[in-house]
């Protein structure tokens, strides 16, 4: 595991180390967990957007009649 030094602000911290307080943790591990879940999302949500653009690129979209047949069904307007 290598160190590493950030800065942040004062409220911040004080939430970080609220929160390791309540859950009997360090703030190491408060801060450890808050990345992996943000990079966790942020890796998911950078993937999902690809995977759109690939499939506007291939042509894997649905036409405006197959949208509005869809929408019908629940008696929406999709205009």
């Amino acid at each position: 595991m290598k160190a590493t030094t950030i800065r942040m602000d004062d409220t911040v911290l004080d939430r970080v180390d609220s929160m390791a307080k309540s859950v009997n943790r360090s703030r190491t591990w408060v801060i450890n967990q808050a990345v992996e879940r943000f990079l966790s999302y942020e890796e998911w949500f950078v993937q999902e957007v690809q995977s759109g653009i690939d499939e506007v690129a291939n042509g894997e979209i649905a036409s405006r009649e197959k949208v509005e047949e869809r929408f019908a069904k629940w008696d929406v307007n999709a205009d």
